[in-house]
């Protein structure tokens, strides 16, 4: 690849950041069925043709950005690690900041789409869960099994442990989705009773 090349595919590469940050923000904003094209474009700039060679389909601008949210939130799992904390400290200090994330409104409508897309599309449905959903609890299961490994918690299974953590928000956020809360809508009281059962399990305590 020549100088001239390499720059038109960095431009082009940049222009897909731009437009899935525009596709994001305005999904989190309007909702998918409400977001046109041509406002994802107004705000990110390029083309319709660029959106199109890049993403084909809405739809396939929304799996890109889907994506991208449990690359997130591996990324909260990495920085959360990196603090040094307790195990117990370190695990509460990961639940909090993934559930600000996972309950925003924003996030609320991007699920929203994605579990209206996958009802529609059942490929769509199966490559978001097989190929990016399972990465965030695979990086998790590999942390309890490390854990164990030093014997800092109890022995289990670390998918099990890995997949219930994650039910603490997912529960929040599915019930968000259907618009439930009316009914199911949790206390923090409730959380905090989920959260120290889930330590107990692990033979922890909040003073751990």
């Amino acid at each position: 690849m020549d100088r001239t090349e390499d720059l038109q595919d960095q431009r082009l590469q940049a222009r897909r950041v731009a437009m899935l940050d525009a596709a994001e923000q305005l999904f989190g904003e309007q909702g998918f069925d409400d977001t046109t094209l041509g406002a994802i474009v107004a705000r990110s700039g390029g083309s319709l043709a660029t959106l199109y060679k890049l993403f084909e389909t809405k739809e396939g601008l929304l799996a890109q950005v889907l994506q991208r949210r449990p690359d997130q939130a591996r990324a909260v799992i990495a920085e959360v690690r990196e603090l040094g904390l307790p195990p117990a400290q370190m695990l509460r200090e990961m639940l909090l900041r993934l559930r600000a994330k996972a309950l925003t409104e924003e996030n609320i409508r991007l699920v929203r789409a994605m579990v209206a897309q996958s009802i529609r599309d059942e490929k769509f449905s199966q490559q978001f869960r097989g190929e990016h959903l399972e990465n965030a609890i695979a990086e998790l299961s590999e942390m309890f099994a490390q854990l164990q490994a030093k014997g800092q918690i109890a022995s289990a299974d670390p998918e099990v442990l890995a997949r219930m953590f994650f039910a603490m928000i997912s529960f929040d956020i599915y019930t968000a989705v259907a618009r439930f809360e009316m009914f199911h809508k949790r206390t923090p009281e409730q959380v905090e009773a989920e959260f120290a059962l889930f330590l107990r399990t692990l033979g922890l305590d909040d003073s751990a």
